[in-house]
């Protein structure tokens, strides 16, 4: 698998990469074997980028994670995980929200973007992947988005504190690289004004159907040399399952308008025989800011169709068409 380098830290990243919330159980448990055979077989299909965050089961996400890795090259792996939620012990017999994640761990998830919380979440996360280090270090839904009202203060708190302890971690050598891991593309650019990252994790927001960042911000991430990572290239799952409904958009239920726009976008992917969720995986690719896209894997047929899908020819023609049909907007490619 081809790799691409993240422009301020030199990191080589894998263009695919594993995107780990799916075996924290995102909407359906599976068992730990299971999750440890996932990560085996990306990683026999090239894959050397693994993303997770406490937030995906509670920890579970993590736990399952680490020991995977465990068994494979340190060395050749890059490994993200996120700050900016504690985990604390729920209450006896208290019930578990899972958030979105089955049969999740018995924790609470508390929002701290402090430096305190920072550096506790990390050092949290270190013990549960069991490593010493992280290759990339994102802090974790902020922006309008996930706070509304809040945003403001969660914003200030988090660029004058928690920054600073991933900094530090940076400084220190304990991360090669920091950032933003968001459902917004927005807060990024309002958090440049302010602070050096070193890339940002925009999920939902780079898409074929949501692809506004490219307007002017793709161009702001070339000028300052801050690398984009893509997850969610389906936006939550329509994009892979097509125009049936059966897919979710931004982890919920498809508007019937989205399903319409679907509908469009498999009209010109049968046009040029090219599989709409291809044509999703790719379509960050072609951006030279844009330096992996995360997908979720959890089974080992998956994996294989998500490397299909990666490896697809595409012609240069059916981009023009999707660009001339007002689907993706003009911007520099790679």
């Amino acid at each position: 698998m081809k790799t691409r380098t993240i422009d301020s830290s030199g990191i080589q990243i894998s263009e695919l990469g594993f995107g780990a919330a799916g075996i924290g159980n995102l909407y359906r448990p599976i068992d730990n074997a299971h999750a440890l055979e996932a990560v085996h077989e990306a990683w026999r299909q090239g894959v050397r980028y693994f993303d997770t965050a406490p937030h995906y089961g509670a920890g579970l996400s993590e736990r399952r994670l680490g020991l995977a890795l465990q068994e494979l090259p340190r060395e050749e792996q890059l490994l993200s995980t996120k700050v900016g939620r504690m985990l604390e012990p729920l209450a006896s017999n208290a019930p578990v929200d899972g958030e979105g994640f089955a049969q999740a761990a018995p924790f609470i998830r508390r929002y701290d973007y402090s430096y305190d919380g920072v550096m506790r979440s990390f050092e949290d996360s270190l013990q549960r992947l069991g490593v010493g280090r992280i290759d990339i270090l994102l802090m974790h839904d902020i922006g309008r988005l996930t706070h509304g009202d809040a945003h403001d203060e969660i914003f200030r708190t988090a660029m004058e504190s928690g920054f600073k302890a991933m900094t530090e971690l940076r400084d220190q050598g304990l991360v090669k690289a920091i950032g933003l891991g968001v459902n917004e593309w927005q807060v990024c650019d309002e958090a440049m004004n302010h602070t050096d990252f070193d890339c940002f994790m925009v999920a939902n927001c780079f898409t074929l159907l949501e692809n506004g960042i490219t307007e002017r911000f793709t161009d702001r991430c070339r000028r300052e040399r801050v690398s984009l990572i893509v997850a969610a290239p389906f936006n939550s799952g329509v994009l892979a399952k097509g125009s049936s409904g059966s897919g979710h958009y931004f982890y919920g239920d498809t508007p019937a308008d989205v399903i319409e726009r679907v509908k469009g976008l498999e009209a010109v992917c049968r046009e040029y025989a090219v599989p709409l969720p291809a044509a999703a995986v790719q379509f960050p690719l072609r951006h030279d800011c844009v330096k992996s896209v995360v997908i979720g894997m959890t089974d080992d047929a998956r994996i294989r169709q998500n490397i299909d899908w990666y490896a697809h020819p595409i012609p240069t023609e059916f981009w023009h068409t999707l660009t001339d049909k007002g689907f993706i907007r003009p911007g520099r490619e790679a």
